[in-house]
């Protein structure tokens, strides 16, 4: 294992190697920042071009370009409320108030920095427990990954802001729209009313594209404002050091977000998308001022953005060890190991135990690569904020819609963000919170998926096993904090 360990470390410090990574960090940084590609396409388009590299570089090249989206994704949801990434979105619900505030490069250093830390955190633990990672993963069947999706819709009530009434209507409209099309396991299609747009379901770009961002890029365009309410709101260097200061004031959120991205991650077909609302829910729920967040509350930025990044070394745990994909990225990066020549697998980690820890190294040096390039340009992006909306709106617009086409180049795709743009808009004009649709949607389908499942191979007491009960139990605690909270308090005086 030591030897592996040196064979991997030195692959990826090759001059050849550092310079595939690099190219990946920018074309994983830009596709992050631009709406409606994100890290499953951008893994897609690369995919042919690693055919005939040496297997070491082919992955590592792969690995560093799709591991960086999110870091680059928290740019825009902090500044403009778009999404580079699904996952991102959670992070839209306290960076963009900030920025409405005047605190963006606050925002963006504690997004950024905490990004990129927590990415490297994710790499480290892969590489801490390779010898491991069978029994790890072997941990996790259908009725954890199912109370794992569970706990994350617990929190819909918690996302808004204000009525948790509202709350709970705007993820029950999302978990109706995850019903939409093909049922997974039976093949019937449900509510398509006979179109063949509809049959394969809601897709998640258009969603999440029409839903957030449509409603302010109107509101800016309607005002005329500009994105911060002040106008002598000009970030500075000491702002966005600031930010990277509130990710250490608030270790114990980091630590915290950091260790449910991992174990979102290690859990197959979670994904990342699950993982960032998990974290952003527990911090409020944990924090001794949970009003504060949905009006720009430093940790709503950390904890979705730790565990966006940190997700992605659990992701590899049942791909290296069983070859099943711990993610629909992780499925394409399967492809890539394929072509290559390589079957991911109990073997492999016997036999490419190097070529494992090359994947490590990528990952460490290409948050490292990636969060020192975004937080250096910071300072400057944050004064797009200062952009009079009746200039910034309309680009953004052009940007939203070229996101929506350029993902599968379908008009119909344009259609419907025109359809949750209006959707979104009237969320915002009568306060329904926009983020539980989305958490509901997302994890609709998954739930029924793995709920099924666990149904069928355990009966109705699936949730009996050592890491069911711990995971309902956390789920409890969790949800029981702030009454617990209240009753302390209320013995106290």
């Amino acid at each position: 294992m030591l030897e592996a360990i040196v064979q991997g470390i030195g692959a990826v410090l090759l001059p050849s190697t550092l310079l595939l990574i690099f190219v990946a960090v920018v074309l994983g940084t830009i596709v992050g920042i631009l709406p409606g590609i994100g890290g499953m396409a951008l893994l897609a388009m690369l995919l042919p071009f690693s055919y005939g590299m040496d297997p070491a570089q082919g992955l590592a090249f792969l690995m560093a370009a799709n591991a960086v989206c999110h870091v680059g994704g928290a740019i825009t949801s902090i500044l403009l409320a778009i999404p580079g990434d699904p996952p991102n979105a959670a992070t839209i619900v306290d960076g963009f108030p900030m920025t409405q505030q005047g605190r963006g490069g606050r925002a963006l250093g504690a997004g950024l920095f905490a990004a990129g830390l927590g990415g490297i955190v994710g790499a480290i633990f892969l590489g801490l427990t390779m010898p491991v990672l069978r029994p790890l993963a072997l941990l996790f069947g259908s009725p954890e990954v199912f109370l794992i999706i569970f706990m994350a819709l617990i929190f819909i009530g918690v996302l808004g802001r204000g009525s948790m009434v509202k709350g709970l209507i705007s993820g029950g409209i999302g978990l109706f729209l995850a019903f939409v099309g093909y049922q997974s396991l039976t093949g019937v299609a449900r509510f398509s009313f006979g179109s063949l747009y509809l049959v394969d379901g809601i897709r998640l770009i258009p969603v999440v594209l029409g839903l957030f961002a449509i409603p302010e890029a109107l509101e800016l365009m309607t005002t005329g404002a500009p994105i911060a309410k002040d106008f002598k709101s000009v970030a500075t260097k000491g702002d966005v050091i600031e930010g990277i200061k509130d990710v250490f004031r608030h270790w114990l959120v980091f630590l915290r977000s950091t260790v449910i991205g991992l174990i979102v991650g290690v859990a197959p077909g979670a994904g990342a998308e699950t993982a960032p609302w998990i974290a952003y829910g527990d911090a409020k729920q944990a924090s001794k001022h949970p009003e504060r967040f949905g009006n720009g509350a430093v940790e709503g930025v950390i904890a979705p953005q730790v565990a966006c990044t940190s997700v992605k070394g659990g992701d590899l745990v049942p791909t290296l060890s069983f070859g099943v994909p711990g993610s629909s990225s992780m499925a394409i990066l399967l492809g890539a190991f394929l072509i290559l020549g390589l079957v991911p697998g109990p073997m492999f980690l016997k036999e490419h135990a190097d070529i494992a820890f090359t994947l490590v190294g990528a990952m460490v040096v290409g948050f490292v690569l990636t969060t020192a390039f975004c937080l250096s340009f910071a300072v400057p992006l944050v004064k797009i904020a200062l952009i009079p909306g009746h200039i910034l709106g309309p680009i953004i617009l052009a940007f939203i819609f070229l996101g929506a086409y350029g993902t599968d180049s379908s008009m119909m795709d344009v259609v419907m963000t025109f359809v949750f743009g209006a959707l979104g808009y009237a969320m915002k004009t009568f306060d329904y919170p926009r983020p539980p649709l989305l958490l509901g949607l997302v994890l609709g389908k998954l739930a029924e998926t793995y709920f099924y499942i666990s149904i069928q191979a355990y009966g109705w007491l699936f949730f009996t096993s050592p890491i069911s009960i711990i995971l309902l139990s956390i789920t409890i605690l969790t949800v029981s904090l702030p009454g617990i909270k209240y009753v302390v308090r209320k013995i106290r005086e």
